[in-house]
């Protein structure tokens, strides 16, 4: 990116560490980061991408109830 000049805005990176429930169960890592040059991005547990709340373990639960939410706030 510095070959570019470009600049990583660390407020707005996310990054999510993607398994089954079973495999992140196992894992030891509790809150995994990042280093990126001098900043260090940690992992978030759902991400927003295009819409879509994307949960670690890939399940549409939280998608799912943001979505019937907002349905059901229109219904009203």
């Amino acid at each position: 990116m510095s070959a570019n000049r470009l600049l990583l805005n660390v407020d707005k990176t996310e990054w999510l560490l993607v398994g089954s429930r079973r495999t992140l169960s196992s894992l030891d890592i509790t809150r995994p980061v990042l280093q990126l040059g001098g900043n260090i991005v940690a992992a978030s547990d759902h991400v927003r991408l295009f819409g879509v709340d994307i949960v670690s373990d890939l399940s549409l639960d939280r998608h799912v109830n943001n979505v019937s939410a907002s349905c059901f706030d229109r219904l009203l």
